[in-house]
């Protein structure tokens, strides 16, 4: 009986975890006579001290590690500041989606699709929230959601997907926020490429959007929760959130994120079994060096996220074409890309379709009444050797030129649309959807930013982005628009394409044993397993 005592106080101490509540109810409810009492109604009573369990009695957490790049900003998905894998990644395991890719989430959802729309509509989709669908904090998944992404995205810039959001009016909530109607004024054929990576609403709504989720993520409606960040240790800590409602819970406890800084730690960390899988950007002896470890698997990965020279249209920044052709005729991708990542084996450099030598006098007039201002986060190397590369290209040709070191996020919401930059280095989702086409033909407004970091707002833009929205231009159009556009007007140069290493070690059994079966990286996490043979 002392034995059952204690195993009960220890589930108690640690009910998050797995091994006491596998799959919880809902939160529970307090009623007006379970409240505390008033200061003036408290009584001298002590509790009856709970019975504190011996320390090998406490359920073992499962616990697995794995090596990725190390995080530069913060965990909002939606900015293009934090445009990465790991991001990208985690933002998957933790937070909530109507759709991934054209299947929809039926933990997340009941029920999308189009209804009917009154006159005054384009097009009109509802979505159904399922009953038990809930954030970590035990706060249900509501219509607030939506809307707070929604009016966040529509006036905030630097953003993704921000043409699609854009073309909605309204977000409206019904059935005690199960039932969420939204209405567009162009119809949208990617509808279902909205509203993914919701955010607990509840949590940020007094924050601003921007500098949201620098430090975490508060509360999770995935399989994982962000359990601690420790930016000095370089380790993010997820756990399984053991609130999560639906089908195919995770089974491993505790998934430990460990930066690697190079290949030598990457190496000595699988060869030690310290981490049993790696997702890393390669260096120029990343595959050499691990080919001679035992039992490690290794691949190589493209992804469609792209580093990228942004060139301001503004009128205090480069709003002239001549100005802007001129520098983009200097940038060498080839050379960029190899000196920005050390590394001439597994890269991909862009393509400067404006490679042709061209008059450069509008471009040394522009920089001698003022320098021309290069911003990139210091905290990208990748980036920041680039932007270096480039100031020194631009100065043996008599170009003055500054380097504007600031955090990507203040960059592309504060000096960029202030006209305080001139050129912008960062990396891009290199979508071919609509969505991601379509915000080049998105304008600023009053209300609403530009959806491209040029700033560009390009003649019958309104019509062309509808056209792309609706699928009266398929993607393959889409995609030539703005090639086009690219070359008429010069907004920016592709300097290389995302490649990544995976190392498949030792300590965790997942999607498979061939190291293609683990092209989703961490995002298959809900499937591992703990191997401890």
């Amino acid at each position: 009986m002392v034995r059952f005592s204690r195993l009960l106080a220890a589930c108690v101490l640690v009910s998050g975890l797995s091994a006491c509540q596998a799959n919880p109810g809902p939160p529970p409810v307090v009623e007006a006579d379970e409240q505390s009492s008033s200061p003036t109604e408290s009584t001298t009573e002590s509790p009856t001290p709970e019975e504190v369990p011996e320390e090998d009695e406490l359920p073992e957490r499962s616990t697995v590690a794995i090596g990725v790049d190390p995080l530069r900003g913060g965990l909002n998905p939606h900015l293009i500041a934090n445009n990465s894998e790991l991001v990208s990644q985690i933002a998957e395991l933790v937070l909530p989606s109507a759709f991934h890719g054209d299947e929809m989430d039926t933990d997340v959802l009941e029920s999308a699709e189009e209804v009917d729309d009154p006159d005054n509509v384009a097009m009109r989709v509802r979505y159904t929230i399922a009953g038990p669908a809930q954030w970590s904090d035990g706060t249900p998944i509501s219509g607030s959601d939506f809307h707070y992404l929604w009016s966040q995205i529509t006036r905030t810039p630097g953003v993704n997907m921000a043409s699609g959001y854009q073309a909605i009016s309204a977000v409206r909530t019904s059935g005690s926020g199960r039932v969420v109607t939204v209405d567009f004024k162009q119809r949208v054929d990617d509808w279902h490429k909205l509203f993914a990576h919701l955010l607990p609403s509840h949590l940020l709504v007094d924050k601003e959007f921007a500098s949201v989720l620098s430090e975490g993520i508060p509360a999770s409606a995935g399989r994982y929760m962000v359990a601690g960040m420790d930016r000095s240790r370089g380790v993010i800590t997820l756990n399984r959130n053991d609130r999560f409602w639906g089908e195919d819970p995770a089974t491993i406890d505790v998934i430990q994120l460990r930066a690697l800084r190079d290949t030598t730690q990457a190496v000595n960390m699988l060869r030690s079994h310290q981490i049993g899988f790696a997702d890393f950007t390669p260096q120029q002896t990343s595959l050499e060096s691990l080919s001679l470890l035992n039992n490690v698997n290794t691949g190589v990965v493209t992804r469609p996220r792209q580093l990228r020279v942004h060139m301001s249209t503004l009128e205090e920044a480069l709003p002239e074409e001549a100005q802007r052709r001129a520098l983009a005729s200097l940038l060498d991708t080839e050379q960029i890309a190899r000196l920005a990542t050390g590394r001439s084996s597994n890269l991909e450099p862009g393509h400067n379709p404006f490679s042709d030598p061209v008059e450069l006098f509008p471009l040394r007039e522009r920089a001698g009444r003022k320098p021309l201002r290069i911003a990139v986060d210091p905290l990208n190397p990748t980036a920041l050797a680039a932007a270096n590369t480039i100031a020194d290209v631009l100065q043996s040709k008599a170009i003055d030129v500054e380097i504007v070191s600031e955090r990507l996020s203040t960059i592309t919401t504060e000096l960029l649309p202030a006209g305080k930059v001139d050129v912008v280095l960062a990396w891009d989702e290199n979508g071919k959807d609509s969505l991601n086409m379509a915000d080049f033909f998105t304008c600023a407004t009053s209300s609403s930013p530009a959806g491209e970091l040029s700033g560009f707002c390009p003649e019958q833009a309104e019509e062309t982005a509808a056209n792309i929205l609706d699928g009266s231009l398929d993607s393959l159009a889409a995609q030539e628009r703005v090639k086009q556009l690219n070359a008429e007007h010069v907004l920016f140069v592709p300097l290389l394409n995302e490649v990544r290493i995976h190392a498949l070690g030792k300590g965790i059994v997942g999607p498979g044993q061939s190291i293609e079966d683990w092209d989703s990286g961490l995002v298959s996490a809900p499937q591992w397993r703990k191997d401890d043979d």
